[in-house]
C-alpha cells in the first residue's frame, strides 16, 4: 500500500479515525511513521544552504584534524624523505584533482550561480543515508588520525623516525583514512546536488585509490620490508580480512 493512499477518509482530509482524533493523536503521525520521521529529522525541509553547510563543516573538521600534524611535519621537515620524482609527479596530479573536486568546484557551486544548469534533486531517504555515511566517514577519519598521530603525512614520504602503525583501527584495515574518503565520495553527490560539484569528489577519490594507494604501499614496502609484507597478509587494503577481526 502506498504511503500517500488515504486509508480512512474523514471530512475529505484522510489519514486517521475519529477515535484517533478524539485521543489527540495526529492523523499523519499515526498513519505515516516514515513521513513523520523525515519531519523530525528536518530532512524534508533541508535546502541547498543546509546541505552545503554540512558539507563544508565536515571539510573544516577534517582540516582541523590535520592541522597539528601539518605543523609538526613542517617543523621537522628535515627528517622526512620524499618519494621518487616519478611518484611526486603522479602525486601532484592526484592533489590537483582533490583541490578541484573537493574544494574549488563545491565552492563555485555553493557561492555562485554558474553551475545551476547542472543541478538535480534527490529524495529525502537518499539524503538521510548520505548524512549517516558522511558522519561515519568523519568518525573513521578522526579515529585513524588519532591512531596514526605524527606518522601521518599529507604527501608520499617517510621520516627517519617513522614507525609502522598496526594497532587500533589499523589492525583491521591498512588504509582507514582512505576508507573514510569512500564514504565521503558517496555522500558528496547527495549533499551537493550538482553534477560538477557533487561528482568532482568522486573522481578525486577514484584517483587516490588508483594512483596514490599503490604508490604509498610501494613506499612503505621500501621503508619497512618484511614487516609491511606481514602486515599486508594480516590486514586488507580496504575491507577487513577474516584473520584481522578474529
Amino acid at each position: 500500500m502506498a504511503w500517500d493512499a488515504p486509508q480512512f477518509a474523514i471530512d475529505g482530509e484522510g489519514f486517521g479515525t475519529g477515535k484517533s482524533r478524539q485521543m489527540g493523536v495526529p492523523r499523519r503521525l499515526s498513519s505515516r511513521p516514515l513521513g513523520n520521521l523525515r519531519k523530525i529529522l528536518f530532512i524534508e525541509k533541508m535546502e541547498k544552504v543546509s546541505l552545503v553547510t554540512i558539507y563544508f563543516s565536515g571539510l573544516l573538521f577534517a582540516e582541523i584534524l590535520r592541522l597539528p600534524h601539518r605543523i609538526h611535519r613542517y617543523k621537522y621537515r628535515h627528517l622526512w624523505v620524499e618519494a621518487k620524482h616519478s611518484t611526486r609527479n603522479a602525486e601532484g596530479i592526484v592533489l590537483l584533482f582533490v583541490l578541484l573536486g573537493v574544494w574549488i568546484l563545491p565552492s563555485i557551486y555553493s557561492f555562485s550561480s554558474w553551475f545551476h544548469m547542472f543541478d538535480y534533486s534527490l529524495p529525502p531517504w537518499q539524503i538521510m543515508i548520505a548524512l549517516i555515511l558522511f558522519i561515519l566517514g568523519l568518525i573513521i577519519r578522526f579515529i585513524a588520525q588519532q591512531t596514526l598521530s605524527r606518522s601521518w603525512s599529507f604527501t608520499l614520504e617517510t621520516s627517519e623516525t617513522h614507525k609502522l602503525v598496526r594497532n587500533g583501527i589499523y589492525s583491521i584495515t591498512r588504509h582507514p583514512i582512505y576508507l573514510s574518503l569512500i564514504f565521503w565520495a558517496i555522500a558528496q553527490p547527495v549533499l551537493l546536488q550538482n553534477y560538477l560539484a557533487g561528482f568532482g569528489g568522486v573522481v578525486a577519490v577514484i584517483l587516490i585509490w588508483l594512483i596514490r594507494v599503490p604508490r604509498e604501499e610501494e613506499l612503505l614496502l621500501e621503508r619497512f620490508g618484511d614487516e609491511y609484507r606481514d602486515y599486508m597478509v594480516q590486514t586488507g587494503r580496504f575491507l577487513p580480512r577474516r584473520r584481522s577481526i578474529q
